[in-house]
């Protein structure tokens, strides 16, 4: 929570609106909520809860992603009480898989690319017998050295002068980890401010449309059929869940037309439609073009 306004200032990509941190934190208060109200003690049941939770409060792409990385590490993770690094670690590459296979055109430099490296190094550091604090501890340094290349990977990070917001936002997350498991305080500094590079004509110019998000409930949805149909309407499309409960996701210029599909095939809630060129219009002006400075770990 402490890191929101940090990783709103670095979001850029897809859409530079300012949202990328409270869109990860609002993803994960759903996932923690959801195992308060469990009340379960097995690693099975937390994770499955955190993994529906988090499906359920999902919010912007960054968010979708996330929970569907919690729920291939639900799927590592089934049947067990409790589990070893390595057990974690097989988690982890179920879980990277996962939010490859949700996302139509994968984008090295995001924070897909944190979750591939941080599962390879959790495999590797798992063949060697480390203690839990120390391996979690090299998967944090992992995820710190691949958040600080993604401008490498992304040009438009590059021109910025930044890293990329949800890596970032995720990098937080296996350091919060890190700090529970090691019973240290995580750090409550955020990054300075620094000029961001890029112009902001290009911003000015560009029209971005709607993020539309919302619940698609019924009984056997047709999944590719509207996977399809969500893919064909816009950009950053994410469609899932199963054939009960679809989360949808996807930026578009017509927010009416995906919508009214969706009810013509269930049960539509927790809608939200957001105006993402208002939005960058007032993370402009609220910025001033100023980003967070890369020089914390």
């Amino acid at each position: 929570e402490q890191h929101i306004d940090e990783v709103n200032a670095l979001n850029v990509f897809p859409v530079p609106d300012g949202d990328t941190g409270i869109n990860m934190f609002l993803t994960m208060k759903s996932a923690v909520e959801a195992v308060e109200e469990s009340q379960e003690t097995s690693a099975a049941a937390i994770s499955a809860s955190a993994a529906r939770g988090a499906l359920m409060g999902a919010r912007g792409n960054s968010g979708v992603i996330l929970s569907q990385i919690l729920r291939g590490m639900a799927k590592g993770l089934e049947e067990k009480e409790s589990f070893s690094f390595p057990e974690f670690a097989d988690a982890l590459h179920i879980g990277s898989e996962q939010a490859y296979k949700v996302v139509s055109k994968p984008v090295e430099g995001t924070i897909l690319t944190v979750i591939r490296e941080v599962s390879e190094e959790a495999s590797w550091v798992a063949k060697r017998k480390a203690s839990f604090g120390r391996a979690i501890a090299s998967v944090v340094v992992r995820a710190r050295e691949t958040v600080r290349r993604t401008p490498e990977m992304l040009p438009v990070l590059k021109e910025a002068g930044v890293v990329d917001a949800g890596a970032k936002g995720l990098y937080y997350f296996f350091k919060g980890m890190e700090s529970a498991i090691c019973r240290k305080k995580a750090s409550a500094r955020s990054g300075r401010a620094s000029s961001r590079t890029a112009s902001t004509s290009k911003e000015e110019e560009r029209r971005y449309g709607f993020d539309v998000q919302f619940l698609l409930q019924g009984e056997n949805l047709p999944v590719d059929e509207i996977r399809g149909k969500v893919i064909a309407s816009g950009e950053c499309p994410l469609v899932v869940g199963d054939e009960k409960l679809l989360k949808v996701h996807v930026h578009t210029m017509n927010p009416d037309e995906i919508l009214n599909y969706a009810r013509s095939r269930g049960t539509v809630e927790d809608v939200i439609v957001e105006d993402m060129d208002k939005q960058v219009r007032e993370q402009m002006e609220r910025e001033g073009g100023i980003v967070s400075n890369e020089r914390d770990g």
